[in-house]
């Protein structure tokens, strides 16, 4: 299994006078069942954590992937109990 970053964007939530206020992390994946290569966004702090770190942004991504896939299992889990079998 492997993620590979493909981009990263700066996000600047104030206006591009100010700093950025987050990143928007693009990449594609192999060797998984479950594919869904929408961006994640990040913070900036979790970015100046983990820029000279790409398992860090790479790890970033899953998290965020796994938080996302929990979501769909409970809505399936949601809708599946509403039918009236």
């Amino acid at each position: 299994m492997r993620v590979t970053i493909t981009g990263i964007n700066f996000k600047y939530g104030n206006g591009y006078q100010e700093d950025y206020t987050g990143v928007e992390l693009q990449y594609i994946t192999s060797g998984f069942k479950f594919i869904n290569n929408d961006p994640v966004e990040i913070t900036k702090e979790q970015y100046e954590a983990n820029k000279g770190n790409t398992d860090g942004l790479r790890s970033l991504i899953v998290d965020q992937k796994i938080i996302e896939a929990n979501q769909y299992v409970e809505d399936l889990e949601a809708y599946k109990n509403s039918l009236a079998v």
